[in-house]
């Protein structure tokens, strides 16, 4: 599983389609992502990247990646183009 947490705003983002096998690259601390969120886009920047993993079972099993993000910090995909000269 693949979660994405806004810290601010006390929410987690369930990644649709995403499983203990699935091909997402995880993102690094300090990288700016897309994210969705009430209908709204913004770019956030990781703040930092972790995984449970369970060793009660015969083989440790992998959780969930979390992926935490500030909302109130992102910008508007336009506005963060504009400002870190990406064109």
């Amino acid at each position: 599983m693949y979660r994405i947490l806004l810290i601010d705003q006390n929410e987690e983002i369930p990644i649709p389609g995403a499983r203990s096998d699935h091909q997402f690259r995880v993102p690094s601390k300090g990288e700016h992502i897309l994210i969705k969120w009430r209908g709204e886009t913004r770019v956030c920047e990781v703040a930092d990247v972790w995984t449970h993993i369970n060793l009660d079972q015969q083989q440790p099993n992998q959780g969930a990646v979390q992926v935490l993000v500030k909302w109130s910090k992102g910008l508007p995909p336009a506005v963060h183009v504009k400002r870190y000269g990406l064109r």
